[in-house]
């Protein structure tokens, strides 16, 4: 596996700011200190295994996001759409386990059929 290449301040501050303090994915609001930032092209997939992208493409900032803790785990090197389909999918399947989901179901409180996920950096022009 490659080394890691830092990230520089300056497309650090970029991209927090260009996301308006938020998660690209979720849309939660991030402090500056515990913004993650990640490759929307996995550098362990695009770089070290298949080697297919280069180093410049691999750090440019169209391959970069920022994001929480939670969401940047649960991508890993996951591509955008086989992320969007594991939180629709696995995510919904295991909460549909849940006493907790069955009870809020019956009462209304949610509903039935999950909705399209829609990451935060998508809805923004």
């Amino acid at each position: 596996m490659s080394k890691h290449k830092a990230i520089p301040k300056k497309t650090r501050i970029a991209l927090y700011e260009k996301y308006n303090h938020r998660c690209a994915y979720c849309g939660c609001s991030l402090e500056y200190k515990d913004m993650q930032v990640d490759h929307i092209q996995s550098v362990y997939v695009h770089t070290d295994a298949h080697h297919n992208m280069t180093e410049e493409e691999m750090y440019s900032e169209e391959n970069l996001l920022p994001a929480c803790r939670q969401c940047n785990f649960y991508k890993s090197t996951m591509s955008l759409e086989d992320f969007r389909k594991r939180i629709r999918i696995a995510m919904w399947s295991n909460l549909r386990k849940d006493f907790g989901y069955r009870l809020a179901l019956k009462y209304g409180l949610i509903e039935e059929k999950p909705k399209d996920i829609v990451f935060y950096f998508e809805t923004l022009n």
